[in-house]
Parts: structure tokens; C-alpha cells; sequence
């Protein structure tokens, strides 16, 4: 056994060619190379059994009040190391690897040697990841000719990826606790009741945040098939009415300004800053912590209503048509704060995670082009009726008529077919010709009458 374990290390140091296998113990490399096949075709079965399930992720926070002083220290320290770590790594990649238990950290001018006593391999092997995949996301933005940097250094570390279930951390769903490789004593959590006991629980994230430590577990569900009562919609952004709907329903508008309590947190930090003349003082950074807490709360307010409102759509519609608006733009824009206290970005970027949501080419003309001649018309923001100076159609909303024409152009572009468009009791398929124009689309009865009393 003694000489095996040396081989394995000759092995590991020396390199695969390097060594003839003939003159090792038997079946020694072959015990190697079927263990690393078997963990390969293992790797292979676990993505492709969850390539087919649901993915989600679910949010359960650490209690504070039950955490001892063993693990603040082990907390402060995890996460002080892997700051370390990754500063070091980006430094110089060649000298720490996931082997190492120390790094060279700047202090000042000069660079003292920091042990890692905290932090596991795996740990290690994920922040080693993180960096390479940084790495190779700017080098294709340099190659689609953006200006881009150097990876920068971080002053400190919010989150640590714990990367294998039952080894880097374990959870016992009957005591309410995640244990985490190196502390001792399990951290007792709120929210374990959120996962379903058919979920293939898989990597986690240790997360801390201005209002306490959480972790972020991603399971794997089976998929169940809902019936979806409607079976197509556009949706057009706004500033009135945020999202606008082609079928006719109710927008939804998601509104959530700022509160007293972080409008009162800003002005006390502002004004003490002030007073005490830019001097950065221990009251100051609990006065910065309360701000944090004060903007998180808003932030969590503002998700949960994005949240709901996907949800609501991806389980009314089979397909969503969606345009790629420009939304940061609108903020720089006459509307900076109506955009700020919205969710229209975060609605527009969990909706385009979902298959069912097909996305429009922001160039598309959706407010301006008519759905009878295909030509544009511009209109005032005032205006919020839609009339073709061209053919003279009229619709009584500009915005219900820009979330069809997004349907249409969705429809197109994409190719779907009608029998797996719209099916829903409320609309029709038709074909508008028009002066030699054809044009696919799903409109409501009294406006496909309207267009073709017009036509006639």
C-alpha cells in the first residue's frame, strides 16, 4: 500500500509520460485510469439526467442570534481568505494552485506570506474557475471590439462557491441546519422548508450581504406539465404603464420608490460625513451598513415584485414576445426615476432565461410601423393613440398595438407555425393582404373587422 501511495504521488508530480506503468504494481494505473473513467461517465449520467429537469434556486438565511464566536471567526476568515486567494491567483497564476496553503498578500509595499487555515481545496478549485471564466469572458468582449481592462483585484469577497453537496457543505433538513467544510458546528438556517423532497440538491453559494449570511442552493426538480390557459402575448415597455399586454389585459405596473428609512439613512451619512469633514470614522461604516440594509430592502422589494410578475406570465402563456429594449438608456434619459424605482429590467432579464420567451431585435420599429401597409409613422410621446398617416388605420392604443406588432415580428422572425401559434378563444388567425403586403397575424376580433372594413 505504501509503495502504491508513492507511485500515485510519482505520478501526480512527475507526469503521465514520464512513468512506465510496467514496472509499478500490478493493477495500479488500471485501478487509476477506471476511477477516472468512472467519474467521468458519472459526470455524463448527472448531465444528462438534469439537462432534462428544472432548475431553481432557493435563498435560506443563517440566524444570526445562534451563531457563536467560533463561527464569526470562521466566516470572517473564509471569506478574508478567499479574497487572498483569488488576489493571488490573478497575481500570479503559475506558483498557487489548489495545493497551496499559503499566498503572498501586499500589505503596504511589501508582501507578507498568509497561511489559508480556513479554506478547503474545493474552494480553491472553484475560485480558480471563477477567474478563467473572467478571463475568457473579456477576451471575447476584446474580440467583438469592446475596450476592455485587466481582471482587477478585490478589496474583499461577498461570496464563496461551495461546489459538491455532502463534501463541501451538508445539510440536515430536520434540524434546520447547513454544516460547511472546516467550521465545526453547523449554521442554523431559515427557508430549508422551500425545497420539495424530490429535489436533486446540488453546488450552493455562501453569500453575505448587509442584512446577515445566506446560501444559495441549487436543486434540480422533475418537470410537471401545466396546462396554459392562453397561448401567445406580446409585451411592449413603458414608462406609464410598464408592461402592456397584446391581448388586452390589465398592464402591470411595478412601482417601489425609495422609503423614509433610506431616504432618513442617507442624510444622516451625508450630513455626519460632512460634519466631521470627509474623515471616515468607525461611526461612519455603521452608518454606511445601515444605508446597505436601508438599499437592500428596497432592492428585495423591487425583486419580489419582478418575480411575481414573470411568474405570472410564464404560467398564463405558452409563448412571450418580448423586444430587447434599451431600458439603461431610458434611465440616462427624461425618465431616470420612474426607470429606477421599476423592475423592467430585471422582468426583461428573467423573462429571456425562459424557452418560452422569444426576444425581438431592439431595432425593430414596434410603435411606429402599422399592421395593415407595414409602413411607419412617427408619434409624439403625448400621443397615445395610433393612426397610419399612410392608410389611415387607427388603434386607440399605441401601446397595445406595439406589443402585437412585437407578437408579429416575434412570430416571423421565429418561424412558428400557425398550429402552434394561438389557439386561445379570444383570438383568430388571419392573413391581411394589403397592396401586395401579406402579413401573419393574431389580433382580436374587432380589430381584424376594423381592418378589414378599412381594407374593403
Amino acid at each position: 500500500f505504501a509503495l502504491a501511495f508513492a507511485l500515485r504521488i510519482l505520478y501526480y508530480c512527475v507526469g503521465r509520460n514520464a512513468i512506465q506503468y510496467d514496472y509499478t504494481l500490478p493493477g495500479v494505473s488500471m485501478n487509476l485510469q477506471e476511477r477516472n473513467r468512472a467519474i467521468k461517465e458519472h459526470g455524463k449520467a448527472t448531465r444528462k439526467r438534469r439537462g432534462g429537469m428544472l432548475c431553481r434556486v432557493f435563498e435560506v438565511k443563517v440566524v444570526s442570534s445562534k451563531m457563536n464566536h467560533t463561527q464569526k471567526e470562521f466566516v470572517n476568515a473564509l471569506f478574508r481568505e478567499a479574497k487572498w486567494f483569488r488576489n493571488a491567483y490573478i497575481a500570479d497564476r503559475s506558483s498557487v494552485t489548489d495545493k497551496s496553503s499559503s499566498v503572498p498578500v501586499k500589505v503596504g509595499d511589501v508582501f507578507e506570506t498568509r497561511s489559508l487555515e480556513v479554506m478547503g481545496s474545493h474552494i480553491k478549485q472553484s475560485i480558480i474557475a471563477e477567474v478563467k471564466e473572467n478571463i475568457r469572458d473579456l477576451a471575447l468582449s476584446k474580440a467583438a471590439g469592446n475596450k476592455v481592462g485587466a481582471l482587477k483585484f478585490k478589496s474583499f469577497c461577498n461570496c464563496v462557491n461551495l461546489k459538491q453537496y455532502n463534501n463541501t457543505y451538508k445539510i440536515d433538513f430536520s434540524k434546520s441546519t447547513v454544516r460547511v467544510q472546516g467550521c465545526k458546528k453547523p449554521f442554523k438556517v431559515r427557508g430549508l422548508q422551500q425545497i420539495p423532497g424530490d429535489a436533486e440538491i446540488a453546488n450552493a453559494k455562501f453569500l453575505r450581504k448587509a442584512s446577515g449570511l445566506y446560501f444559495h442552493i441549487t436543486c434540480y426538480l422533475p418537470v410537471t406539465e401545466k396546462i396554459k390557459p392562453c397561448a401567445s402575448v406580446g409585451i411592449d415597455f413603458g414608462i406609464k404603464d410598464n408592461l402592456v399586454f397584446s391581448d388586452g389585459r390589465e398592464p402591470i405596473n411595478i412601482a417601489v420608490p425609495e422609503s423614509k428609512g433610506t431616504k432618513l439613512a442617507s442624510r444622516q451619512m451625508n450630513k455626519a460625513l460632512a460634519h466631521n469633514g470627509n474623515k471616515k470614522t468607525k461611526n461612519h461604516w455603521k452608518r454606511v451598513q445601515k444605508l446597505r440594509k436601508a438599499y437592500e430592502h428596497d432592492k428585495n422589494k423591487r425583486n419580489d415584485a419582478a418575480n411575481k410578475a414573470v411568474h405570472d406570465i410564464l404560467s398564463n402563456y405558452e409563448i412571450v414576445a418580448i423586444q430587447d429594449e434599451m431600458i439603461h438608456n431610458w434611465q440616462a434619459g427624461l425618465f431616470g426615476g420612474e426607470v429606477q424605482h421599476s423592475a423592467m429590467g430585471a422582468v426583461k432579464a428573467k423573462l429571456k432565461k425562459s424557452s418560452s420567451v422569444r426576444v425581438v431585435d431592439r431595432s425593430f420599429p414596434s410603435t411606429q410601423i402599422c399592421p395593415v401597409c407595414g409602413k411607419l409613422t412617427k408619434h409624439p410621446l403625448k400621443e397615445r393613440e395610433y393612426h397610419c398617416k399612410h392608410c389611415g388605420y387607427h388603434h386607440p392604443s399605441r401601446d397595445v398595438k406595439a406589443a402585437q406588432s412585437i407578437l408579429d415580428e416575434a412570430m416571423r422572425f421565429y418561424k412558428v407555425s400557425p398550429e402552434q401559434r394561438a389557439q386561445s378563444p379570444v383570438e383568430v388567425e388571419s392573413y391581411i393582404d394589403y397592396s401586395g403586403f401579406s402579413l401573419l397575424s393574431t389580433r382580436f376580433l374587432p380589430e381584424i373587422q376594423e381592418a378589414r372594413d378599412f381594407q374593403s
